[in-house]
């Protein structure tokens, strides 16, 4: 990683336009994601929908890793609004490939925990991760998330491989 500050932030509505060139970017250079090469499919427009009602929904956040002001990383916990569910976070985080292997994606997972611990009304926290993205399971695991399942060919290569995808969750107490 290229030797510079990295600041947090929770996602402004400024950010748009760079939160939108970031998915695009990050869903051509892994296949471990949902995001593929046709990137996030968002106008400028949807994003800043999406941004402010992250901002004004409870039991959400969206941060961003960002150097010299370009988003590198993300962390999102988004939930459900229905009574129900609304205690349950769903977590996506992603780190662009230049600035992996630096510890960013575990800073990120900590912002999580310590978010979802003093900061939400959240008890629980799931996300899915495929079966072979053992990295990514591993920091998973390290932040206390469990393997509960696994969706057999919950995602598919471009090649048409199917994959499976482990359902992992954690307790927040």
């Amino acid at each position: 990683m290229p030797a510079v500050e990295i600041d947090f932030s929770v996602a402004e509505i400024t950010d748009g336009p760079s939160l939108i060139a970031f998915l695009n970017s990050v869903g051509k250079q892994t296949d471990y994601m949902t995001l593929d090469e046709t990137g996030i499919k968002m106008s400028l427009s949807e994003m800043t929908t999406f941004i402010e009602e992250s901002q004004a929904a409870q039991n959400r956040l969206y941060l961003l890793a960002k150097a010299n002001q370009d988003v590198v990383g993300l962390l999102n916990i988004s939930n459900d609004s229905h009574d129900r569910v609304a205690h349950i976070g769903e977590l996506f985080i992603v780190v662009d490939k230049d600035y992996q292997g630096y510890g960013l994606g575990q800073l990120l997972m900590a912002e999580a925990m310590d978010w979802a611990k003093n900061d939400s009304q959240l008890r629980r926290l799931e996300l899915t991760v495929q079966k072979r993205n053992l990295v990514a399971i591993h920091l998973y695991q390290k932040y206390g998330f469990i393997i509960e399942g696994t969706k057999q060919r919950g995602a598919k290569t471009k090649n048409g491989e199917f994959l499976d995808v482990y359902l992992m969750g954690k307790l927040i107490d």
